[in-house]
């Protein structure tokens, strides 16, 4: 075996914790290159979750094994680190223990460390090892819980990583020049699995089925960067449509929604979503304009259009520059229902043939090959 084809270990510290309803960047490339090389996953989960785990039982929501070679650990938070987030930065230092702990335990050598947040390069002294990787996937500093000291550390973080991913351009636009080694990777999809939702053997769920249609259908996250305002003009302006929305929600308790028309059907399992998905549509990016859309590439675009379906979304940067051939996109509230009305009314011709195109040049396994090969170039 050659040096190239060797394994390494990598050691992933991530804000996003490993699970199956939001299965998104972090998880995608770690699976992918766990191929390959053995791989600790550390993230956090609310306490809740993991209260709730050990009562029932269920270890495999905090602890687990993916494969063979990826092992996850999921730390729950410090209890009431939404109102005091200092407590976060020792959230933080609780999973660099972990994550040292296991390293020992499993035995890794001259680790890779591979990051997702700001807030670890705190730490990372702590844990031994060869190269230290950050794979920005979201402008932290945009956030409603942003600090000073996030943008600090995420500017440490840029200068002392030996290489730099950003997902998306306009990422990539907010950190270059501060580290040579930075390159983008805009967010990939499994085409094949989306596309499930175009065949005629895919079940819809139950739960969606009994819904009225046309359905106007999300998937993701339900967090700070949604436009709950567009969202409810949308309802009360078409009382006629349904807005359903799948996924887990982030500092809500329930959706700031409250209109007879909006569905909100909780977390699904990623294995689930063509299947969800089937049952839309036209399928929604209602983003809220900020200083954090402005520098995504939503996950969601490539896997909707995988599944067939017309997409409307909001005036979002990367969308408009790599999808804007696809993608209704809609300057304001008006003209997003004007947008939906026109797909609704005349869907898209040859979507599936020109979506598979752009598919298969930004899968996640090219992503994840393109990037084990940039850190083995290394110097």
């Amino acid at each position: 075996m050659s040096e190239s084809d060797q394994g390494f270990d990598i050691i992933c510290l991530s804000h996003l914790k490993w699970e199956q309803t939001l299965f998104q960047r972090p998880q995608q490339i770690m699976r992918r290159l766990s191929q390959r090389h053995r791989i600790i996953y550390i993230a956090n989960c609310s306490t809740r979750d993991f209260l709730r785990s050990v009562y029932k039982g269920d270890h495999k929501v905090y602890i687990g094994r993916d494969s063979p070679a990826l092992f996850y650990v999921n730390v729950p938070y410090i209890p009431f680190t939404k109102y005091l987030p200092a407590l976060n930065w020792i959230g933080l230092f609780i999973q660099v223990v972990v994550a040292k702990f296991m390293a020992w335990r499993l035995r890794f050598r001259d680790s890779y460390l591979w990051v997702y947040h700001p807030g670890y390069v705190k730490h990372a002294r702590l844990l031994r090892h060869r190269k230290l990787i950050y794979d920005c996937m979201d402008l932290f500093v945009g956030f409603e819980s942003a600090t000073d000291e996030t943008a600090r550390l995420e500017q440490r973080l840029l200068r002392k990583a030996a290489i730099v991913f950003t997902g998306g351009r306009s990422l990539q636009k907010a950190t270059e020049g501060v580290n040579p080694r930075t390159y983008c990777f805009p967010s990939g999809v499994e085409f094949d699995h989306f596309a499930k939702a175009a065949l005629p053997e895919t079940p819809i769920p139950e739960d969606i089925q009994s819904i009225k249609h046309p359905i106007l259908g999300y998937f993701g996250a339900v967090d700070e960067r949604i436009d709950y305002a567009l969202v409810n003009y949308i309802c009360e302006k078409r009382p006629d449509w349904s807005v359903v929305f799948l996924g887990p929600l982030i500092n809500f308790d329930f959706p700031p929604v409250d209109q007879p028309n909006f569905h909100w059907l909780g977390r699904k399992e990623y294995a689930l979503l063509p299947n969800y998905l089937k049952a839309f549509d036209v399928c929604l990016m209602p983003f809220v304009i900020s200083k954090l859309t402005l520098h995504i590439s939503p996950t969601k675009t490539p896997e909707y259009l995988s599944g067939g379906k017309p997409v409307v979304s909001t005036a979002i940067p990367d969308v408009i520059a790599d999808y804007s051939d696809l993608v209704q996109i809609a300057d304001s509230y008006k003209e997003f229902i004007a947008r939906v009305d026109e797909v609704l009314r005349d869907p898209p011709a040859d979507l599936d043939r020109r979506v598979r195109e752009k598919a298969q040049a930004q899968s996640w396994d090219s992503i994840a090959e393109n990037m084990e090969r940039l850190v083995r170039e290394l110097p």
